[in-house]
């Protein structure tokens, strides 16, 4: 069996890991991406509502709150700069009772203490929309969607720019650690051949598998993981839509929303359930609970211009509000986890990997 040797191996090429990959690969000599999918971002990352957000729900001094604001000015100044289509809509959230009205009001201060002061109640451009039903609004200016495709392939290109080395179609087997480098297997599906990678340094960006390697790394059950689906579907409906519209946040998501694309269709997503295994279908039995969701602010919705479209897993950890980032010394070994990594993570990416970049840069 060959064996290869690397200064620092990341293992998955979701948004986090790519982001994370391409901000190190200038640090190191040598860095290698492994991931199993034939693409980059081929789960979690292309499975959502490509929204950039603006970092308004999270507690304050949390990672997801401090990562969503940064990464959202990062992610703007990026595409930007790279002239990846994206469009700075501003999203709507409509209380649709007396009790949500207060929640808006929470919203906003909480958006405040984080830092996130351009929230403003009284917009009138809501005002087209007249098939809506709310009784108050509160609209973000610097909420936005974009080609989240397009911004994968960049860091892709960025990665292998610096000299990264990224190994598509291969799949981490296991990993075994030594004094000083961890031995990670690693079977390549293109060539049906097994190989062996080492490394003294070890970015686990595994999404929905992360936190089983974490766990065995650290030979402690640490985390718990726990999936969250969500289902998304197209909308062919006469109503048009310039901005994205939010209900207010519910337990375990923020609620099923109406997106646009750049392109300015309509989508709705996504729902909320938890589920025991990975399973991309669309359920039947969900619907309802789907339609039920949307009709509280957009009552007289044809439900037959409905269409399911595609779902995502959310890798949510048990009793944990926020994103894991951790970083663990074994032996000589470093071990960078980053776990419970969902929404806003596409947002968060940028800022992500330079918090990584700087959690390294203390040993």
């Amino acid at each position: 069996m060959e064996k290869f040797k690397t200064n620092c191996l990341v293992l998955g090429g979701g948004v986090a890991g790519i982001a994370v990959a391409a901000k190190l690969a200038d640090s190191f000599e040598e860095c290698i991406l492994v991931e199993q999918n034939k693409e980059l971002g081929s789960e979690t990352s292309s499975r959502n509502s490509e929204v950039i957000h603006a970092g308004i729900y999270y507690k304050k001094d949390s990672l997801r709150s401090k990562l969503c604001i940064e990464g959202k000015r990062l992610l703007y100044g990026y595409l930007e700069d790279r002239k990846i289509a994206f469009n700075n809509c501003g999203k709507f959230i409509l209380a649709s009772s007396q009790e949500e009205i207060q929640k808006l009001y929470q919203i906003k201060e909480n958006a405040y203490e984080c830092g996130v002061e351009d929230l403003e109640f009284g917009n009138d451009l809501i005002k087209e929309y007249t098939f809506l039903d709310y009784h108050e609004h509160l609209f973000s200016p610097s909420t936005g969607v974009f080609d989240s495709h397009s911004f994968i392939l960049s860091l892709e290109r960025d990665f292998c720019d610096s000299g990264g080395i990224i190994l598509k179609g291969n799949k981490f087997l296991r990993i075994s650690r030594q004094k000083d480098h961890f031995s990670v297997l690693v079977n390549d599906l293109n060539n049906k051949i097994e190989f062996e990678i080492q490394t003294s340094l070890l970015i686990n960006c595994l999404g929905l598998g992360a936190v089983a390697l974490s766990n065995t790394l650290i030979e402690e059950n640490r985390h718990t993981l726990k999936l969250l689906k969500g289902e998304y579907y197209s909308y062919s409906g006469k109503e048009k839509l310039s901005h994205l519209i939010y209900p207010v946040p519910k337990e375990y998501s923020l609620g099923t929303h109406a997106t646009i694309d750049l392109g300015h269709g309509i989508k709705f997503g996504p729902s909320a359930y938890e589920v025991q295994e990975v399973d991309y279908s669309i359920s039947n039995e969900q619907k309802p609970f789907f339609l039920e969701s949307i009709r509280s602010y957009w009552p007289d919705i044809d439900a037959n211009k409905l269409y399911p479209s595609y779902s995502g897993i959310r890798p949510l950890l048990e009793n944990e509000e926020d994103f894991v980032i951790e970083a663990t010394s074994l032996d000589k070994n470093i071990l960078i986890d980053v776990l419970g990594y969902s929404s806003p993570g596409l947002t968060c990416s940028l800022a992500t990997a330079q918090y990584i970049k700087d959690m390294l840069d203390e040993f």
